[in-house]
């Protein structure tokens, strides 16, 4: 089982048909976007057709390792707001970006929302429209997200100048910022994980045991070897009474 932005694919679902379940790409001219979107995860194959072409050919959900799933999770248009052009300096922006990064939207609202920093409520807005974003265009529910992806990159800057002593002048960068804020469902990879570290656990475990019984089976002879050796000694001891008669 897969899911993508708000949309459970079944196992027996190859992969081009579960991503036409999704929001945005069930039209008639999403073929092209999501032969793109599978190209570029790599989760295809190509097979030789009865008429001598080349095809591709999409694996299924069930054939899946959480590694394909977790790279197609971050391909997939994920819910996002963006907002350029910020009158602050990446490295400022920075600083208010690692505070929430990987939290949920709950707790990322209320760390903007008290923190004393000049551009965090500019932040703030732009995670309120990320939320905003997500309900409308995909159908999640705000309880079930989380800041998966900050980033802020620097924009163009500004240059001017301040006159000085003898003459001179200092420039002066007025530097601008690009924010980028990408949500994700936080059960999305969570139960993957698991059962795919259930399934390694049970292989584990079935190759454990065997070695167990071929120990128990070299141990049985061992337990035999002391009462043969207790013969030799019982015929020392009649020799010796032997003699002393």
């Amino acid at each position: 089982m897969l899911r993508l932005v708000g949309v459970t694919i079944p196992d027996d679902v190859d992969l081009f048909n579960g991503l036409r379940m999704i929001k945005g790409l069930d039209t008639k001219n999403s073929r092209a976007k999501i032969e793109t979107l599978l190209t570029k995860a790599g989760l295809y194959n190509r097979q030789l057709q009865p008429n001598g072409k080349l095809e591709k050919v999409y694996p299924k959900v069930a054939d899946l390792s959480w590694k394909d799933k977790a790279r197609l999770i971050d391909i997939v248009d994920m819910p996002r707001a963006v907002l350029r052009n910020i009158h602050s300096s990446p490295k400022k922006l920075r600083l208010i970006a690692d505070s929430i990064r990987g939290k949920g939207v709950d707790e990322a609202m209320a760390i903007l929302q008290f923190m004393q920093k000049g551009e965090a409520p500019t932040l703030l807005k732009l995670l309120k429209s990320a939320i905003a974003n997500a309900g409308a265009n995909h159908d999640l529910r705000a309880d079930d997200l989380y800041v998966a992806k900050v980033t802020i990159d620097g924009g163009a800057t500004m240059k001017r100048f301040m006159a000085r002593a003898r003459g001179r002048a200092c420039r002066i960068r007025k530097r601008t910022s690009h924010a980028l804020i990408v949500l994700r469902e936080r059960f999305a990879m969570s139960k993957f994980a698991a059962s795919d570290k259930t399934q390694d656990g049970a292989a584990k475990k079935t190759v454990k045991k065997a070695p167990a019984k071929a120990a128990a089976k070299n141990t049985a002879p061992k337990a035999d070897k002391p009462a043969t050796a207790k013969k030799p000694a019982a015929k020392k001891t009649t020799k010796s009474q032997g003699g002393k008669e």
